[in-house]
């Protein structure tokens, strides 16, 4: 029998250029992907009909939205799918500290300077991007997102300038001066890497920024969280499965304005074993020797991915209210929280993958 991972999300997709005021996302700081691996739906029917019942949930599709004050029923849908053994998937993802990420791979530690990957490089990286995430301004992330929108070299000069500034003052907390004094030396050195490519190439600047995408309408998107969250998970199930992907399909809800775009992000992560890249990817495996199929369809035609949207939405609260307003999480979801992070295994990749500051997570 078939197995197929059903995919759906929750937390505004955008691209993270549109921030909201003060980078609060317009209210919705988190974005969610969950995946759900199921060989036969039925047995998953028969269950969600039996909770329905029991928790007097009307007929019809199941929708994160309107299940909000169903917090029995969503924490019971998360633990049945544990307790049933069925490959699930989850990237979290905080949008700050994901702009955070970009904003270390781009200039402070871009690839065009050379430094090989592993685990030390991985290791520095979540450092500087959990020292961004607490204390860079609104002010450098400002022009981060001008220099993403209007690429140039006075744009990302810009940038580097906000960067120097705001790397040479005082850390607000004394235990991190020493990680700030790191990252303005971080900042000299790309800074005068950049000075120097751009005497032979006066498009260096884009090597210090993420390449935008192009959705349905030919307009470019920058920093689509749902874009490295699916090929993550790709790369999860990847390693998984032991890289033994054919005949597995992966199904995505509806996506008319980026599903172009997450074909190419699929088609890429596949062609990284032959493009001579190295990755550091612990918990995910980007060597595809198999390929899955990839289809979009509509959720009322699948209780895998209502499943999945109600998961994801599940999660993408939690996080969202632990952060801002912990009281307000029912005691079964959170039960079911813990239960999830407790099943994750960073080595077979299942469960919850966490793109938070490490003093955020679960």
């Amino acid at each position: 029998m078939t197995l197929s991972f059903f995919f759906d999300e929750s937390g505004h997709s955008g691209d993270l250029v549109k921030s909201g005021v003060a980078y609060d996302f317009l209210d919705q700081p988190f974005f969610v992907l969950v995946a759900l691996g199921i060989e036969d739906e039925a047995p998953l029917v028969q269950q969600i009909e039996a909770m329905r019942l029991r928790h007097k949930i009307p007929t019809g599709e199941l929708k994160s939205k309107s299940l909000q004050s169903q917090s029995a029923f969503v924490a019971e849908l998360l633990s049945e799918v544990l307790d049933a053994g069925l490959p699930l998937f989850i990237e979290a993802v905080d949008k700050r500290y994901f702009i955070c990420m970009n904003l270390v791979n781009h200039q402070l530690l871009p690839p065009v300077m050379g430094f090989p990957e592993g685990p030390q490089l991985h290791f520095l990286k979540n450092v500087a991007v959990d020292f961004l995430y607490d204390e860079v301004s609104e002010h450098v992330l400002n022009r981060f997102v001008e220099a993403c929108l209007s690429p140039s070299d006075h744009s990302l000069m810009s940038l580097f300038g906000s960067l120097m500034l705001f790397s040479a003052g005082e850390s607000t907390m004394p235990q991190n001066q020493d990680i700030r004094d790191g990252v303005h030396r971080m900042v000299m050195e790309a800074a005068t890497e950049y000075g120097e490519m751009r005497k032979a190439d006066p498009t260096a600047y884009l090597r210090f920024l993420p390449s935008p995408d192009l959705n349905r309408y030919g307009k470019q998107v920058w920093m689509l969280p749902n874009l490295s969250s699916f090929t993550n998970i790709y790369a999860r199930i990847n390693l998984f499965r032991r890289r033994k992907l054919a005949g597995v399909r992966l199904v995505h809800d509806q996506q008319l304005e980026v599903e172009e775009i997450l074909r190419e992000a699929k088609r890429t992560a596949e062609s990284i074993k032959d493009s001579g890249f190295e990755t550091f990817t612990p918990t995910a495996d980007y060597m595809f020797h198999e390929q899955a199929s990839l289809e979009f369809a509509a959720s009322h035609e699948s209780v895998g991915i209502q499943a999945a949207d109600v998961i994801a939405g599940t999660v993408m609260r939690f996080f969202r209210d632990m952060q801002r307003n912990p009281e307000k999480i029912h005691p079964d979801v959170d039960r079911s929280m813990r239960e999830l992070r407790k099943r994750s295994d960073e080595i077979t990749a299942f469960g919850l993958n966490q793109v938070v500051p490490r003093r955020h997570m679960l």
